[in-house]
């Protein structure tokens, strides 16, 4: 098969396409065949840092957490999916994992899930690792109906996801933005806009918690 290999670690690091071998599937796994997959933060931080960074595979490796394929092949102990399921999932790229940047790879099931009918492989592939991240972060705040919640940057990889689970979770969504763009995506996605340039901390508090504050704040850190 097809992988785009990286053979050192660095700034001045490049993508090769190589042929490498299938891989075969072990217990617990599916073969799944890659129709698209995206690029995350930390994966151009493997690629830049290398073994300064934990988790970073050794070289030469095959990078890509985030993925959306076809079922080709299950192992004999997988029951929830079989060949020909659409999925989408977070599975690799760390470690020993092989990574996504590949035609196959050879997936833990339960990193994965059934792909939604009504958006593309390259919409799913975008969801996995900033998803996760949206949820984890909302449910560890203990996110719950009729909440104020105030997510920051909304308009985020992370915070797009995160502003429309916290209003599936029911509650009152607030989300910053710092520009036309950014504040109609969030008011498109169901969050009241906020514009941080023009509105302070202390005006929008008192416009819209009344003084009191918001009870969860969302805020991603750099």
């Amino acid at each position: 098969m097809k992988a785009m290999i990286i053979n050192q670690y660095g700034e001045k690091s490049v993508f090769e396409k190589e042929e490498v071998a299938k891989p075969t599937l072990q217990a617990g796994q599916v073969l799944i065949k890659i129709a698209a997959s995206s690029v995350n933060t930390v994966d151009t931080m493997i690629r830049k840092m290398g073994s300064d960074l934990p988790l970073s595979p050794s070289t030469p490796a095959i990078l890509g957490m985030d993925f959306a394929g076809t079922i080709e092949a299950v192992a004999d102990d997988v029951t929830k999916f079989a060949a020909g399921d659409e999925v989408y999932g977070c599975v690799g790229g760390l470690a020993d994992l092989q990574g996504t940047l590949a035609e196959y790879i050879a997936a833990d099931s339960k990193l994965i899930a059934k792909k939604a009918k009504n958006i593309s492989m390259e919409e799913a592939a975008a969801i996995p690792l900033v998803g996760i991240t949206a949820y984890e972060g909302l449910i560890r705040a203990g996110v719950a109906e009729d909440q104020n919640v105030l997510v920051h940057g909304g308009s985020g990889g992370v915070g797009h996801i995160a502003l429309q689970l916290a209003n599936h979770f029911g509650a009152n969504v607030f989300s910053t933005g710092g520009g036309d763009k950014q504040l109609a995506l969030i008011k498109e996605l169901g969050a009241t806009p906020i514009n941080y340039k023009t509105e302070t901390v202390e005006d929008y508090v008192a416009k819209h918690t009344n003084g009191l504050g918001f009870d969860v704040n969302f805020v991603l850190s750099s």
